[in-house]
């Protein structure tokens, strides 16, 4: 399968990827991904975000129209949300690094491809449910979008996430400073994901 090009992806980042998936849903795992539409699925994120569980994301204090702002669509930035049978599993964001914040406290590779992970809540807990919605993730990106490297950076204090980032490959660079976090930067390719997720605990 062809990769995002690259070499446009200043323009066209999420055009690109949404031209690969040619499809408004798919299936990895145990997870179907639709592509995020406001109209049909900020309600529902707007009601994980204002939760205490999602703090590390920075919108608890956003009012709707400010977290609906920093949700919409831009040519560097692909969101889409992940249903487990007919229910609301997760909520992940896909962003060309050399456009974010992040992107200035490293040597940007073509084909980074950079993450946000929101679980919804809890609701009936399930055993090894956040490893296979990261690395479902993964697998997108990896995988069927065709990204060569993946970037993360993680609020320090985020204690889940580093250990789940763990079990899909990702290693830990080091901490950088952003405006809002002091976050720890790390960076998975599919060599480096294939050999944590066959491994086993």
């Amino acid at each position: 399968m062809s990769s995002c090009n690259h070499a446009e992806v200043s323009k066209s980042f999420a055009s690109q990827c949404q031209a690969i998936i040619n499809t408004d849903a798919f299936v990895i795992d145990d997870f179907r991904f639709y592509i995020y539409q406001a109209q049909k699925h900020f309600s529902l994120l707007n009601s994980w975000l204002a939760q205490d569980y999602a703090h590390f994301w920075g919108m608890q204090n956003m009012n709707a129209e400010q977290r609906q702002s920093e949700l919409a669509p831009a040519p560097h930035k692909l969101a889409l949300i992940a249903y487990q049978d007919a229910t609301p599993a997760f909520f992940i964001e896909l962003y060309d690094p050399q456009f974010d914040e992040i992107g200035k406290h490293f040597e940007n590779q073509s084909g980074d491809c950079g993450m946000h992970l929101l679980l919804a809540p809890v609701i009936t807990p399930q055993s090894g449910f956040s490893r296979r919605a990261i690395t479902a993730t993964a697998k997108l990106i990896l995988s069927k979008l065709g990204f060569t490297r993946l970037v993360v950076e993680p609020d320090i204090n985020n204690q889940k996430i580093h250990k789940l980032n763990k079990k899909i490959g990702i290693q830990s660079s080091h901490i950088v400073r952003l405006t809002n976090k002091d976050a720890w930067l790390g960076f998975a390719d599919l060599a480096s994901f294939e050999a944590a997720t066959t491994q086993g605990d």
